[in-house]
């Protein structure tokens, strides 16, 4: 069997609500030579019931359902080892590609070896699914830039280069896969291992749409003890080359990140003290000023019960 050009990969668990609008707009992409590659890690509501009766209507789907849920980690890899195709379009199973969004992004790689990733705008929707919430992207305008630039602003400013829905690249250049040393971030470090091996390209038209939605605030307070781990590792991982030309303001922007990440986790229930932080680039500043302003004013902004009314008997 000849082997697809792109592998659309829709790692799932418990979403089948959403995974219907996910497939079909895999579906209906502009270009055609693709497989829709399914990876179900084991789902317990009717998500095989859904992938067998749309893989009656479109033989481009394949599905795979994991003996055991073996994480979210390891199911973005069976994807990547079920993979046929020379690239890779990651599609979680509640967002959604707008037609032209494949034959944009195979369009960009086919035509520039140098290009290791491509991102795109993409705008936040709501929980049906219909209604634009916000825009986001890299820039104001399409750019190309050296992977090594995008890397540095991602690690003082964040994910700017967006979710895995967002992105396509070379299944070769992924092969070592996503690593298990981290559990929220993992998509940015990947991003990262991919931009050492060339330059991104960011096209600004939204061609897809990341869902918004109640489901994904209930791991919120597991989440933010993973992000806290996770941000911690990539500081050791790549601080050192992010800090080369970084000024004294994206150091400080860092620090910042990380207080109001260490004060949100800590929101969450998981105890966690300012003295344990040590990535950060100004540890004295970090213990004695930034971490307690940010803990302050996140205290003032916290929304107070309303004061009991004394019983006028």
């Amino acid at each position: 069997m000849t082997a697809p050009a792109v592998s659309i990969c829709i790692p799932t668990y418990n979403y089948a609500h959403f995974l219907g609008d996910a497939i079909g707009s895999a579906r209906l992409q502009s270009y055609r030579d693709v497989e829709i590659v399914v990876t179900d890690n084991c789902s317990t509501d009717g998500t095989p019931e859904l992938v067998a009766r749309l893989m009656r209507q479109d033989p481009r789907i394949v599905y795979h359902r994991n003996e055991h849920n073996i994480g979210m980690v390891g199911n973005f890899n069976r994807c990547l080892e079920l993979a046929r195709g020379r690239y890779v379009k990651f599609l979680c199973a509640d967002d959604m590609l707008g037609p032209a969004c494949v034959a944009r992004m195979v369009e960009v790689l086919d035509r520039h070896e140098d290009i290791a990733l491509v991102t795109c705008g993409r705008v936040w929707v709501d929980d049906g699914g219909a209604r634009p919430l916000r825009y986001a992207g890299y820039a104001r305008r399409s750019v190309r830039v050296p992977g090594d630039q995008v890397m540095a602003r991602c690690f003082f400013y964040g994910n700017l280069i967006g979710e895995p829905t967002a992105v396509m690249f070379r299944r070769a250049a992924a092969g070592r896969l996503f690593s298990d040393r981290y559990t929220q971030l993992m998509d940015l470090e990947m991003w990262f291992h991919l931009l050492r091996q060339g330059s991104l390209e960011f096209l600004r038209e939204a061609l897809c749409s990341i869902r918004q939605h109640a489901g994904q605030a209930t791991q919120e307070n597991v989440e933010w003890g993973a992000v806290l781990e996770d941000k911690r590792e990539l500081f050791k991982e790549f601080h050192a080359k992010a800090a080369v030309r970084a000024s004294l303001l994206k150091k400080a922007s860092w620090d910042l990140r990380m207080a109001v990440t260490v004060r949100r986790t800590s929101a969450a229930g998981l105890a966690i003290s300012p003295r344990e932080i040590d990535e950060v680039f100004f540890s004295r500043v970090f213990r004695r000023l930034t971490y307690p302003l940010v803990s302050a004013l996140w205290t003032a902004q916290r929304p107070r019960p309303p004061r009991e009314q004394e019983n006028p008997d």
